[in-house]
């Protein structure tokens, strides 16, 4: 997903949800999905998401974040999103194989 498309997404659900204060991501060069604080500043430059936890992080490089809860009607005004609603909560991802790999 572009980094506008996070940045656009990031701020409705801000501006929508102000009660959402925490998203886990999950990035392409890291095994583990982190918990972190929710919005992250935008007020780097454009690639960017500027974090408590990790610092300054480009946004190409979310593969996935998840929100506790479905924000499918927050974002559907704003034109389509790689999104998956599981158990109430929302997963917006950014990167996906789409043709995986097979192995054996």
């Amino acid at each position: 997903m572009s980094d506008t498309k996070w940045r656009k997404l990031f701020a409705a659900i801000h501006v929508a949800r102000p009660e959402i204060h925490e998203m886990v991501v999950k990035f392409i060069d890291v095994d583990t999905p982190r918990l972190m604080q929710f919005p992250p500043s935008l007020s780097c430059p454009h690639p960017y998401m500027d974090t408590i936890e990790f610092g300054p992080t480009e946004l190409r490089a979310i593969e996935w974040a998840e929100f506790s809860t479905d924000v499918s009607d927050i974002l559907a005004p704003l034109g389509r999103f790689p999104l998956s609603i599981q158990n109430g909560r929302s997963r917006l991802t950014g990167y996906a194989d789409a043709f995986p790999l097979k192995v054996g």
